[in-house]
């Protein structure tokens, strides 16, 4: 899933997207502007103030797991997906299913 290409599907289900790395504010702001995120990208460079909270971090490398994490307005977990790398996400409806479903975990 693109979620800059599916930005709208989300607005209309009253989500808002946010992303997180580990990298500096100054490369997640060359990101935005290469890749034209109409979202945030969040640096959290130790992973202490989201990452390992929702306990998606690989302590070894020292980086984020790669993951999607539906958070309700309350601050509950509606949904957790940990990929094995960069590339494994889980599809469009799955997530888009979490926003209104229940709580669900996609962990593999």
């Amino acid at each position: 899933m693109s979620y800059a290409r599916k930005y709208d599907e989300f607005q209309k289900r009253g989500a808002e997207i946010t992303a997180i790395s580990v990298d500096t504010p100054e490369q997640n702001k060359a990101m935005i502007g290469k890749l034209l995120l109409p979202f945030r990208l969040l640096s959290d460079p130790d992973g202490d103030r989201a990452i390992k909270p929702y306990g998606v971090w690989n302590e070894q490398r020292r980086i984020a797991v790669p993951s999607i994490v539906v958070v309700a307005k309350d601050g509950t977990i509606r949904y957790l997906y940990k990929g094995q790398d960069f590339a494994d996400r889980p599809g469009d409806a799955e997530v888009l299913d979490a926003l209104s479903d229940g709580i669900s975990d996609g962990t593999r």
